[in-house]
């Protein structure tokens, strides 16, 4: 892919998020994406040729993006939970809006959608569970700040902000200690 075409895929991925986190995940059509990201219909198609194909490049961006600062937090935590932890807690701050109901609201209609998000988990768990000899503090350090980030992301959270920072922090705390 050349640097112009990458440019515009990133372009058209950026557009795509921006659309689902001002307008809503029924908004996200490609005629709007494409109208956000400047360029014509055809060209979106030539990308993304459906919205599915677009949701899934949505889906995909998110997780690469996470990994990234997952393995930047790595090199300042000693303990890889601690650093999922961390880095689950500001990349949920940073997913805008209605980002993750947009893909949500699509994964409804095309489950397979979120295949990659699964399997993310799957290898995090594992490496988890494996770095801690299978312990179930760390699995349930794991689970619970899965809760707080789905609680966050569907806007169901029971929380304030501040009491869900403070939940974040001593997960955080937790995972170093059990590191320890």
């Amino acid at each position: 892919m050349s640097k112009k075409a990458q440019i515009t895929v990133s372009q058209i991925i950026q557009a795509a998020l921006s659309v689902a986190a001002d307008k809503g995940a029924g908004k996200v059509t490609l005629d709007a994406v494409a109208k956000a990201a400047g360029v014509s219909k055809g060209g979106l198609i030539y990308h993304f040729p459906s919205k599915e194909a677009l949701i899934s490049a949505m889906v995909q961006h998110l997780l690469d993006e996470a990994d990234c600062r997952r393995e930047q937090q790595t090199q300042l935590e000693q303990s890889t939970l601690a650093a999922l932890l961390q880095t689950r807690a500001s990349f949920t701050r940073q997913i805008a809006g209605n980002t993750a109901m947009a893909i949500l609201a699509a994964a409804a209609e095309q489950p397979a959608l979120l295949k990659p998000v699964q399997q993310h988990n799957i290898a995090m768990l594992q490496q988890v569970l494996a770095e801690h000899q299978q312990s179930p503090q760390a699995l349930l350090l794991f689970l619970a700040s899965e809760a707080l980030v789905f609680h966050d992301l569907l806007h169901i959270s029971p929380f304030t902000e501040q009491e869900r920072i403070d939940l974040e922090q001593l997960l955080v705390q937790q995972a170093r200690e059990l590191q320890a």
